[in-house]
């Protein structure tokens, strides 16, 4: 349905300026003539290739300056890529190859901003109306009469429950009502996608948690394919079908939400998504597809595993996967297919439906999640226990890095990280 082939996208500053990296990003590239006063360049999107299926829900996740709003903007026309193929419906929208630039207005696309972007002097019915009596009648936007239009308009607001609010001003609607108005303008037109640009980011936590049901309703009644950029692992969980990881203006992983969280691709995307444990270690020994990895935890057992003996690995148990309690009340051994490891409670936090807990395990601080009514004092001697099916491994590079690999060549596991002497 959508289709983006080797896109790329670099952002020059002149006269030797450097562009505003964000945290994380690594410093640009110099262009030529960058050491006397010349243009420095600093590449957004690297060689993107990305496939959107019919009627899917599709999430750009990352952190601030990944590159997921320039290439939502480029799908959309609002940035102009230096290379490659974006095409939607088995039309081509861009293509550097062959000089195709087509206008935002002629994409068939309906978007959502972060800033909702209402006209504050239009009423409810008017702003959603906006689409339809701006647009120029084309092959896929054929001319209305009025009774059209309004019949339209009134389809949107009921698809997002502000029917009755059509006669009210646009700057007398809550936070989460401009929201829906926003989506409604967006669908109004009936385009073949929506782009959503960190729509609920300006919503409290509650009305967020509620939108987001919300969405994922209106997209699964209407079948409207949805691309929608976040860097809320949360909401990229809840709502997606698929999960579109970037790093630094590349693809880390791309894939269902539970495989992201479950298969992790690359040391990034298990950093990046939950709150993982993440400990060094090398694979001791492999048989019948299982594996003992030497870490700076102690021996870890692992209950599957595609990697050799011998190699540098990343080992991650996820917080909500360990058992926790009292060292004089736990078996030693944990039972059987267990790793145990006996530690100290060294700092709770208390979030409602959860305590989050840091445990000294050696020079390692691991991260517990537990029920409220079973957390432990500070202080408590307490014995961990994670299950070795829960336990996954993410290889290293030469280089001390973590590459990309397929995901059976991962342990199945869970998530731990490197806190010592933090």
């Amino acid at each position: 349905m959508l289709s983006i082939a080797k896109v790329t996208k670099d952002y020059t500053a002149p006269g030797g300026r450097t562009p505003k990296i964000p945290a994380g990003r690594k410093p640009p590239a110099p262009g030529p003539g960058a050491a006397d006063g010349g243009p420095v360049t600093a590449p957004a999107l690297r060689g993107i290739d990305l496939e959107v299926e019919q009627g899917q829900f599709h999430t750009l996740l990352g952190p601030s300056g990944c590159g997921k709003t320039t290439l939502l903007r480029s799908i959309a026309g609002l940035e102009r890529p230096d290379s490659g193929t974006i095409t939607l419906s088995g039309t081509t929208m861009f293509s550097s190859d062959q000089g195709i630039d087509v206008t935002p207005d002629r994409r068939d696309l309906g978007m959502v901003f972060q800033s909702y972007a209402i006209w504050p002097h239009m009423d409810v019915f008017k702003n959603v109306a906006f689409p339809l009596t701006v647009r120029r009648p084309g092959r896929t936007a054929p001319r209305l009469t009025r009774a059209e239009q309004r019949a339209r308009v009134e389809e949107a607001l009921a698809a997002v429950g502000l029917a009755d609010y059509a006669g009210r001003q646009a700057t007398n609607l809550s936070g989460g009502q401009q929201q829906r108005l926003a989506v409604a303008r967006a669908l109004v037109t009936r385009p073949a996608l929506v782009l959503l640009d960190e729509p609920l980011s300006n919503l409290d936590a509650r009305l967020r948690e509620s939108m987001r049901f919300e969405l994922k309703r209106l997209q699964r009644e209407t079948g409207v394919t949805m691309v929608y950029v976040t860097h809320d692992q949360a909401e990229a969980l809840a709502l997606s079908d698929v999960v579109t990881v970037m790093s630094q203006g590349r693809i880390e992983q791309s894939a269902p939400p539970q495989d992201v969280y479950d298969q992790p691709a690359s040391l990034f995307v298990a950093e990046f998504v939950g709150a993982p444990n993440l400990v060094r270690g090398v694979v001791e020994h492999v048989a019948d597809g299982a594996a003992r990895v030497a870490s700076d935890a102690g021996a870890i057992a692992v209950a599957r595993c595609g990697l050799a003996a011998g190699e540098r690995v990343r080992v991650l148990m996820r917080p909500e996967d360990f058992t926790v309690a009292a060292a004089d009340r736990a078996p030693a051994d944990g039972g059987a297919g267990h790793n145990t490891f006996d530690g100290v409670v060294v700092a709770t936090a208390f979030e409602g439906e959860r305590v989050r807990q840091q445990i000294r395990v050696g020079a390692l601080t691991v991260e517990c999640h537990a029920q409220r009514h079973l957390a432990l004092p500070d202080g408590t001697a307490v014995r961990l226990s994670i299950a070795a099916a829960q336990v996954r491994l993410v290889p290293e590079t030469a280089d001390g890095g973590t590459a990309a690999a397929d995901p059976d060549r991962y342990a199945m596991a869970g998530s731990a990280r490197e806190r010592g002497g933090r």
